[in-house]
């Protein structure tokens, strides 16, 4: 997710002057910028607890203003009982525009705690779902209302007795102004957990800007590796052709009795193409003195199948090469072989279907599906010198 653009700001900015100070609006501002590039959950989180206390600070005030209405209408039943409920009446109206007055600043800053509630929610895509849960709220505020408005015709069936009456009254304005207290400090607890809020994000965001120069280290240090690591296997895989240069040579000797000309990594180039062989070299049958010979090889510490396959998709190139070099040859022999330190199972029975030849490092031969490559030559002889 992108960070808050200037319209953004300007427009969060605006609303939380009316709540907070400069100094702390700047700190909510950069907080609010780096949950916003981090992603929704930090918003989410940050409005969900904020819905929360502004919930519990909803139920007050409603609390008060069912009070409220039970109060305005118990004083229009008073002031027609007669004169001498007059001073009463004063009072309580002097009481009522105290509890008028705190209840009005405190809507005013709930009023103030909404607003900036809303404007961080217009930054999500979810805000249809919150409106969906305030109008259900909306519904059951007016249940309540309706409620409230059966329980107030049953209380006018008691202001015959006016002395009990204004008894209630005053318990119930006792009560009020305890309600009316709590909410004072609710607010306080809200405004103490906003400072809170203000120092957690700007914690947040210190430990967020350590954590991106530990990863940028880390980003250089694999750097590093990963060229150290370059350097050791090239050092490694020369090793690994150096020792199939040998190996293979004194095998094809022993084995077959061949002679067989240096191999090295080879480059072929022709017409626009170009394919690099870890081994390539020629090598001499005795048996069939016409044969060109070409041992074509790949050299891996722990070769897998998937090299095997990629391995065999070179061959028709190379003969291709071979084809555009020296011409078409009917008695020309391409020997694969593939070199390796291990091969598991799997490795080693595609190998041999394939009809490529596998040696090991320590000079082991084992030869492809069709067997090695005088096997058919020798029995050809061997079928002949029966007739």
């Amino acid at each position: 997710m992108q960070a808050l653009s200037q319209e953004e700001q300007e427009t969060l900015r605006a609303i939380l002057r009316r709540v907070f100070e400069e100094a702390t609006v700047d700190t909510l501002l950069k907080a609010l910028d780096r949950l916003a590039a981090r992603g929704d959950r930090g918003i989410a989180d940050l409005r969900q607890w904020l819905e929360g206390r502004l919930e519990g600070l909803r139920s007050e005030v409603n609390q008060l203003a069912r009070g409220h209405g039970s109060m305005e209408e118990a004083l229009t039943r008073l002031i027609d009982s007669g004169a001498r409920l007059e001073e009463s009446h004063r009072l309580l109206e002097e009481a009522l525009a105290r509890l008028a007055e705190a209840q009005a600043q405190a809507e005013e800053r709930i009023a103030r705690v909404e607003e900036a509630l809303a404007r961080l929610a217009e930054a999500q895509a979810r805000i249809e779902e919150r409106l969906t849960r305030v109008e259900e709220s909306q519904r059951r505020l007016e249940e309540a209302l309706a409620r409230l408005a059966e329980a107030q015709a049953r209380t006018e069936e008691r202001l015959t007795r006016v002395e009990e009456s204004q008894r209630r009254l005053e318990e119930a304005l006792a009560r009020l102004a305890e309600a009316q207290a709590r909410t004072e400090e609710r607010l306080t607890r809200v405004e103490e957990s906003q400072r809170r809020l203000e120092e957690a994000l700007a914690r947040l965001a210190e430990a967020q800007a350590q954590a991106e120069e530990r990863i940028a280290r880390l980003e250089r240090l694999m750097e590093q590796m990963t060229r150290q690591v370059g350097a050791l296997s090239d050092v490694i895989g020369g090793d690994l052709e150096d020792a199939a240069y040998i190996v293979i040579h004194d095998t094809f000797a022993r084995e077959l009795g061949w002679k067989v000309d240096v191999l090295e990594r080879t480059f072929l180039r022709w017409d626009d193409r170009e394919l690099e062989v870890n081994i390539m070299g020629r090598a001499y049958d005795p048996a069939r003195p016409k044969y060109e010979i070409w041992i074509v090889g790949e050299t891996k510490h722990n070769i897998t199948v998937g090299e095997v396959e990629r391995f065999a998709k070179k061959l028709p190139l190379i003969s291709e090469y071979l084809t555009y070099q020296r011409g078409e040859k009917k008695e020309r022999l391409i020997v694969p072989i593939c070199f390796c330190y291990r091969a598991r199972p799997e490795v080693r029975e595609r190998i041999y279907n394939l009809g490529f030849h596998l040696v090991f490092s320590y000079g082991r031969a084992i030869w492809g599906k069709g067997g090695p490559p005088v096997s058919r030559r020798k029995k050809a002889a061997s079928r002949k010198g029966t007739r």
